[in-house]
């Protein structure tokens, strides 16, 4: 066999277990694992942590759902932090006639970890819950991710996240697509010993667990699942427990929102590879789930330049044409989205494309250093 043979071969098999023979491990060997007794909450005191930057569209809904949700008032704070807000984020934030209330604001804007790292000095509270001020909370949610704590060598629970359909909003379809896929793979490895990173919408943690994330961090759900993870704790999902929101407006905001995620993940290689590297199956899932996802795009572009130079070879040359079927469907996606037509054969190939250039882009952007801790939101 020829080095471009073993290149092709090597480039298929990591595709082929990260979007089929990993899921599909994952899901096998957890269907075979007896699930935990459940276990109820106590009383533990929890201050939901919502980020909000300028956030005057939503904010005064997100409090109202954080304050109907079913967990003892007495025991329930909100804190929101507006740091560097220049819009009414603050002002309606602190119009709220509840004591469990809480408004934190400074002019300047320091970035997102910053902002936690002063909410959570903030609060006595016995559990964390952070969120986003852009989601809403199933009624039951802070309760059930509570009672995951209360589970033997858990640190960290996290609940699933749901898209709002929307035919007004073009990344509707393929963001909701993605995060059934993401849950299912959550699930499995939450049941073979913890999922690989937490999701920053709705993720409950300890106070006595929570550390503080350091300025240049991007990414501070994964930062403190890792944390967890060296603590010798677990991170389990929780369906059940759910957060919804609006997908982004356009693919083009959903692309940069997903650049920003992808330089952040691979800005964490470095100072985080004992964790990444050095932690027995924890690692072959992180690897297997997020690393090869943000490389996937080398991936697959030497498998279609390597597959496409041995085409002379039938089974080389139809593995290369089904590519470019696909790419022509992506393609058409992409032409048919523009006039506001998502037909599922073209959207999907064109969705799969947009978000590996996206891994791309932010590949690139790590690469050059290019990544603020500061960032645009997307519009929704």
């Amino acid at each position: 066999m020829s080095a471009l043979e073993i290149t092709c071969s090597v480039a298929f098999a990591l595709a082929g277990w990260h979007f089929v023979g990993y899921p599909l491990t994952l899901m096998l060997l957890a269907a075979l694992r007896r699930e935990p007794a459940p276990v109820t909450a106590g009383s533990e005191r929890v201050a939901l942590i919502i980020a909000a930057f300028n956030e005057e569209r939503v904010i005064a809904a997100k409090i109202e759902n954080a304050l109907s949700l079913d967990y003892e008032p007495e025991l329930f704070k909100v804190v929101v932090v507006a740091d560097g807000s220049s819009d009414r984020t603050a002002e309606i934030a602190r119009g709220f006639n509840d004591p469990r209330v809480i408004c934190l604001h400074e002019p300047e804007r320091r970035g997102k970890s910053h902002a936690l790292n002063r909410a959570v000095a903030a609060s006595d509270a016995d559990v964390l819950v952070l969120s986003d001020a852009n989601n809403f909370y199933s009624t039951d949610a802070i309760r059930l991710l509570v009672a995951r704590l209360r589970e033997p060598g858990v640190g960290g629970a996290t609940g699933a996240k749901k898209i709002t359909e929307s035919r007004e909003r073009a990344a509707s379809g393929g963001d909701g697509l993605y995060w059934r896929y993401e849950s299912k793979i959550k699930l499995a490895e939450s049941r073979l010993g913890g999922t690989v990173t937490a999701d920053g919408e709705i993720f409950a943690l300890r106070r006595v667990d929570y550390r503080p994330i350091p300025a240049s961090v991007i990414n501070d759900d994964m930062y403190l699942t890792f944390r967890l993870v060296d603590a010798g704790q677990r991170v389990v999902y929780e369906p059940a427990a759910f957060a919804v929101e609006e997908a982004s407006m356009t693919i083009r905001e959903d692309f940069n929102t997903k650049v920003r995620m992808i330089a952040g993940g691979m800005q964490s290689l470095r100072p985080e590879w004992r964790t990444i590297f050095g932690t027995g199956w924890f690692s072959v899932k992180f690897l297997s789930h997020k690393l090869l996802r943000w490389l996937m795009p080398l991936v697959l572009a030497t498998l279609l330049v390597s597959s496409g130079l041995l085409a002379g070879r039938q089974v080389f040359r139809e593995l290369f044409f089904a590519q470019v079927l696909f790419y022509l469907l992506a393609a058409l996606g992409w032409v048919l989205n523009a006039r506001n037509t998502r037909p599922g054969f073209a959207y999907v190939p064109f969705y799969f494309v947009a978000m590996n250039f996206a891994a791309a882009g932010g590949l690139w952007r790590y690469l050059r250093g290019r990544q603020s801790v500061l960032w645009s939101k997307a519009a929704r």
